[in-house]
């Protein structure tokens, strides 16, 4: 199976043809200037991208917080993108933690979502300690999900108050600390 734009130029595309392509560059996705800031990353499918270059750069500028990646697919076997390479980081220690969620590895469907509100309390944790969130993939389905998990998971201390979670998650968002780039 291959993908929209790898499919065009491989498939549809000759040696020496040209193609348009238009990038849309977000300029609020950012790793926060203090290296020392723990970093959570969350992505489903090809979200996961531009993780491998918040990573690369915390390598080159000696950063030293924490950094913890939410990564869901559809299936381990054959959708688990750059697998090596994250695990290369978890062995090096760039990438402190990593939770999976392969949907269709088994009867009931686990997502991301799933991840965050299972390691709840470890995530109000790193948030406490300052950590910046990202959110990259799909708009529509798995963007909406996980904010909402969020907002969940920032009321659970506040005695379950979900209008107080989704504020503490506007908050977050206002002050640069959940950040998201969703299409």
């Amino acid at each position: 199976r291959s993908g929209v734009a790898s499919g065009y130029v491989a498939d549809r595309r000759k040696l020496g043809d040209t193609a348009q392509i238009y990038v849309k560059p977000n300029r609020h996705f950012r790793i926060p200037t203090d290296g020392a800031r723990p970093i959570i990353m969350i992505g489903a499918g090809t979200g996961v991208a531009p993780y491998r270059g918040f990573i690369e750069e915390r390598i080159e500028t000696g950063a030293t917080g924490k950094s913890w990646l939410v990564f869901g697919e559809r299936n381990f076997t054959n959708d688990f993108l750059y697998q090596l390479e994250w695990q290369d980081h978890l062995s090096s220690g760039a990438l402190s933690r990593i939770d999976l969620a392969f949907s269709r590895d088994q009867p009931e469907k686990i997502y991301v979502q799933h991840r965050l509100w299972e390691h709840r309390a470890e995530l109000q944790k790193w948030i406490e300690d300052g950590a910046h969130i990202y959110l990259c993939g799909d708009e529509k389905g798995m963007a909406k999900d996980v904010d909402a998990t969020l907002a969940k998971v920032l009321a659970e201390p506040l005695k379950g108050d979900e209008e107080a979670g989704r504020a503490k998650l506007k908050e977050l968002l206002k002050a640069g600390r959940y950040q998201r780039d969703v299409y």
